[in-house]
């Protein structure tokens, strides 16, 4: 794919998958980017985590099964990661169990490698298998932009780890604007 569709600013694909709801934190803004099965298979395919013509076509009611699952699973990481959920933690963990179920461990360029399945369950089992990376990994770096609304999450990989929002670009440059524009009026 030549251009990028999907922000990619979380610094782990999982977050990256948190970042497809743009305005999380305004329920009258909040648009969700992966609003059908097909969105997932084009955001897969976009990270390079699944090949999507390996995904054959997919009834209607298994595509929305499979695209409510990866939706809960999706949330579960927010929830895991910013509320402490254990019960996010706990989905994420029986996801992940199922995805080993529906892998193979196959040789890749010197090291084994869990390989999901190429049918519709292939981008939940994938997805599941970030998930439970980024649920076991150290997770003091995780942050949430500073935006009021946005609700991007990133790991803060800065020298001084003091990163507030999501892109300096975005949030950061409408947040700094805004400030401005209430400093001047007074």
């Amino acid at each position: 794919m030549g251009t990028t569709t999907y922000p990619r600013v979380g610094g782990h694909p999982a977050f990256d998958l948190v970042d497809t709801v743009h305005w999380r934190l305004d329920d009258t803004r909040a648009i969700d980017t992966l609003a059908d099965f097909d969105a997932v298979l084009d955001w897969c395919a976009e990270i390079d985590l699944i090949d999507r013509g390996a995904v054959a076509s997919t009834a209607p009611d298994v595509a929305a099964a499979e695209h409510a699952a990866i939706i809960a699973l999706r949330e579960a990481v927010y929830e895991a990661v910013f509320e402490d959920s254990p019960d996010a933690a706990a989905l994420i963990a029986r996801e992940h169990i199922e995805a080993l179920s529906r892998s193979s461990l196959e040789r890749d360029d010197g090291r084994w490698r869990w390989h999901p399945p190429a049918d519709p369950t292939g981008p939940r089992t994938a997805i599941a298998f970030l998930a439970h990376d980024l649920l076991t990994s150290d997770l003091r770096s995780a942050r949430r932009c500073g935006d009021e609304a946005c609700g991007w999450v990133y790991l803060d990989t800065s020298p001084r780890h003091n990163r507030i929002w999501c892109t300096a670009a975005g949030c950061g440059n409408r947040n700094r604007v805004k400030r401005h524009h209430a400093r001047s009026r007074t």
